[in-house]
């Protein structure tokens, strides 16, 4: 893999790999990257999707340069909620009601700034209060010894590597793209991208824009009290019709919401998206609202007073003209645009993002002067096939080229010994998912108990919907089991739960969302996966608008996605040489007669091999394993 990037740097070519667990990828890209700092003195950027990847990578690269011995400076670029505000936490603390306030003054004096340097268990909401929430121009007022500003001046100016996150690399490259200052060194002609599965979903979330009732009505506040009180009769009448249309249309909103999760499966009870129907009321509602914000905006510019913009600590007036130009331009190019409504609590969102994500990954990735590296332990949606076949999802979600520019390279096998110390169990005798939820629901939690009997605990099981999981917990505690149900916390840091994971090494932890990729757990504590119920993708606006424009919405859509989440959850077991246990996908989709259309292709991209429908082979392979590691 190392040898590829150096031939694919000299080459100016981009790169796609897939690198299997445990074959040391980061060194594979970081070797090359220092050496190829070291010879040209050129800066080069590392972006994840993940702090705890990009900590771990500063740690690698001092230990490479050792041995390397080379002298490449490597800066750690968190996003601005990492890091502390002086000014908001001498707010926050100088108030009776503050939490933890000695404490907090305490690490502040000594210097503290990063949010690692501050106590895991500090509750995020006192956290939220001390943060950078928004860096502008108000900042170089602040204190000079902000590490967050230290830090993105030491960026934009050095030869060295910067280590940062997807969102922030692509906003980088969006400003250079429109012709602006960058955030990093605008010289860098090499990224790499780790976690590279997830830079579609990171560069759609960079181009998003989202709108809530309450957040107009608060930047309509904000704008209009930058007009004098003796002037503010001019703009009664465009205040009155802006904050009526916002109200008209996000009550629409709500009842859109509503009839989606009465009407649907029980998936969409927690679905975080729901799907914006331009329909005969939403529409002239939506186009209202867009004229009647923009029509406001007009007018405050033409009333507010430079004395009062002055004064305040956000330019009111500004922000929101350029949010209605915005808002009007998308709503004038609706067919452009991808539509979506989001929950925040009992509120609706109206999100928005450009439909054509592929097109600005192609030329913010791949066009340019930038040569770019991708890598991670799921990139390809079949194990059979020629390269391109294989990496198919991704080149189509990405637009990486194929031509000369591109390399695609042979994907890298974890070199685990997965069938010598795992083998997946699987049933074939369940009712369906989705076509008899209720009673698949039922049974699968008397199947996942002898599968719990097998291991005596020592498992993750992972849901691909929050309802499956409150309703498998629920019966799972009627039952009085021999070992402790924990249960991932909504909103809640996950340190906590995984520590009690690893230290009761017989409990059993239901997990959903993040826990399918972000969790490394070694050793017998999780010594038994479960997925319960195959990962295809719940209904969603984007999934659905993929669905749209392929030719087999099965096959070229929805089944890479739930084999890619599939390799990442079982991903979860072995994590290093001396990992074993069992894997046991309850749900009867992958039965070998009759078979789904997509039977051979999951199979054959899962790393473990090893298979059996029988629950005595599964206990019996088990017990051995424990013997042996005994």
């Amino acid at each position: 893999m190392a040898f590829e990037i150096l031939d694919a740097l000299k080459k100016d070519q981009h790169i796609l790999v897939e690198a299997g667990v445990g074959i040391g990828k980061s060194y594979a890209y970081l070797v090359p990257l220092l050496l190829y700092n070291h010879y040209t003195g050129k800066p080069a950027v590392i972006a994840t999707s993940t702090i705890a990847l990009q900590e771990q990578l500063l740690n690698d690269a001092a230990a490479l340069q050792e041995l390397l011995e080379t002298q490449c400076k490597v800066i750690l670029a968190k996003g601005q909620t990492n890091y502390l505000c002086r000014r908001r936490a001498d707010e926050y603390l100088a108030r009776p009601d503050a939490e933890m306030a000695d404490a907090l003054r305490e690490l502040i004096d000594k210097g503290c700034q990063d949010r690692a340097d501050f106590p895991s268990d500090l509750p995020s909401g006192v956290w939220d209060r001390l943060c950078i929430l928004r860096y502008g121009h108000s900042c170089w007022n602040c204190h000079h010894s902000c590490a967050y500003r230290r830090m993105r001046e030491d960026i934009r100016f050095t030869d060295g590597i910067v280590i940062c996150n997807q969102d922030f690399l692509t906003a980088h490259l969006q400003k250079l793209f429109k012709g602006q200052d960058g955030l990093i060194n605008r010289t860098v002609e090499v990224v790499v991208i780790d976690e590279a599965h997830n830079l579609e979903g990171k560069v759609r979330s960079a181009t998003t824009e989202r709108i809530s009732q309450n957040g107009l009505l608060q930047m309509i506040n904000a704008a209009q009290n930058d007009v004098m009180p003796t002037e503010k009769p001019y703009i009664q009448k465009d205040l009155d019709a802006a904050q009526r249309a916002v109200r008209a249309f996000f009550q629409c909103l709500r009842r859109q919401m509503q009839r989606q999760i009465a009407d649907s499966a029980q998936d969409m009870k927690y679905a975080e998206r729901f799907f914006f129907h331009a329909d005969s009321e939403a529409l002239p509602l939506l186009s209202g609202m867009a004229e009647a914000l923009d029509s406001l905006s007009e007018n405050i510019q033409v009333y507010s007073s430079f004395d009062l913009r002055r004064g305040g600590r956000y330019p009111g007036a500004d922000d929101f003209y350029a949010k209605a130009k915005e808002f009007s331009d998308m709503v004038s190019d609706l067919g452009s645009s991808l539509l979506w409504i989001e929950k925040r609590g009992n509120s609706a969102e109206l999100v928005y993002c450009p439909e054509n994500t592929r097109d600005i990954i192609s030329n913010l990735y791949f066009r340019g002067d930038v040569c770019t590296i991708l890598t991670s332990a799921t990139l390809t949606n079949a194990a059979q096939g020629s390269f391109p076949e294989r990496y198919a999802y991704f080149i189509s979600n990405t637009g990486f080229p194929l031509d000369e520019s591109g390399f695609l390279s042979e994907p890298k096998p974890s070199p685990f010994p997965y069938d010598e110390h795992a083998m997946v169990y699987y049933c074939d005798d369940l009712p369906h998912p989705r076509e008899d939820h209720g009673a698949f629901i039922q049974r699968g939690v008397e199947r996942l108990i002898e599968i719990l009997e097998i291991s005596g605990g020592k498992a993750l099981v992972l849901f691909t919907a929050k309802t499956d999981l409150e309703e498998v917990c629920a019966l799972l505690l009627q039952r009085n089991l021999p070992y402790k149900i924990l249960i991932q916390q909504p909103g809640a840091s996950q340190d906590q739960v995984l520590s009690e994971f690893r230290n009761n090494v017989d409990s059993v932890l239901l997990g959903t969302g993040a826990y399918w990729e972000g969790i490394d757990i070694r050793g017998k504590s999780l010594s038994n996966l479960v997925i319960f119920r195959l990962p295809f993708p719940v209904p969603d606006p984007i999934i659905e608008h993929k669905v749209s424009l392929a030719k087999d919405g099965l096959m070229d859509v929805r089944v890479p996605e739930m084999i890619i989440k599939l390799k990442q959850g079982i991903g979860r077991l072995i994590r290093s040489f001396s990992d074993k246990g069992i894997v046991s996908i309850i749900d009867p989709r992958l039965r070998d007669q009759p078979k789904e259309r997509y039977h051979d292709a999951v199979w054959e991209s899962i790393p473990i091999h090893n298979r059996t429908t029988s629950l005595a082979e599964l206990r019996g392979f088990y017990h051995s394993l424990m013997d042996e590691a005994n």
